[in-house]
């Protein structure tokens, strides 16, 4: 990896996670702990080599772990450090960024559940702190912890929810795009547990991705 030579922490962080991929990389991990192969699937337009020398890059600088899950599933896996996990507010602010300066994005561009998720959370963290829901998004599925002033996702089931909602993906970008409001989603939701929690949910959803 090529380095821009100046005593700056920005052009220092730069020179780890500046490369074209590599903040994506981050934020897909920022889910948990995935394979190679889910990761270039979670990356659409990624090619097969600059996945795994990104991945390399990041492990030398010891952002990135791989290691390999116990039987009966002895899959090799890619997870953040605690130095990974520290980039969680440099994304945050980048989808900020985004949002306000960013280019519109382009007829055809790709949309997954898990990255309005993320923004959604961002902008508007509804989910009072302590409160966990599992959100079901066709096969998809996301846990939800509420903490002071975030909301923290990661991919996968939640170990005891105060709420389980289960929406399907068409009915999801609906509501992301501000098509349907959240009250009237609610009706075409299953909603388990604390419907406190869904009203939370389904309130920081609504209208995330316009």
């Amino acid at each position: 990896m090529k380095r821009y030579g100046q005593r700056c922490p920005v052009a220092r962080a730069l020179d780890v996670i500046g490369e074209r991929w590599t903040p994506l990389i981050v934020r897909e991990l920022l889910l948990g702990p995935k394979r190679y192969t889910d990761l270039l699937e979670s990356l659409p337009g990624i090619g097969t080599n600059i996945l795994a020398g990104r991945l390399s890059d990041l492990e030398s600088r010891g952002v990135v772990d791989k290691r390999r899950l116990p039987r009966p599933t002895p899959v090799a896996v890619y997870e953040l450090t605690e130095a990974g996990r520290a980039l969680a507010p440099v994304l945050r602010e980048l989808r900020a960024w985004g949002e306000q300066f960013g280019p519109a994005p382009a007829p055809g561009d790709v949309a997954r559940p898990a990255w309005i998720i993320q923004s959604a959370t961002a902008r508007n963290p509804r989910l009072r702190a302590g409160r966990v829901c599992e959100l079901r998004v066709g096969a998809d599925y996301f846990e939800l912890n509420g903490a002071q002033d975030t909301v923290d996702v990661r991919a996968g089931l939640a170990s005891q929810p105060d709420a389980v909602l289960t929406i399907e993906p068409s009915l999801f970008m609906r509501l992301a795009s501000g098509r349907i409001e959240a009250s009237a989603a609610s009706k075409q939701i299953e909603i388990e547990g604390d419907r406190r929690v869904a009203r939370d949910v389904l309130t920081m959803l609504a209208g995330s991705a316009r």
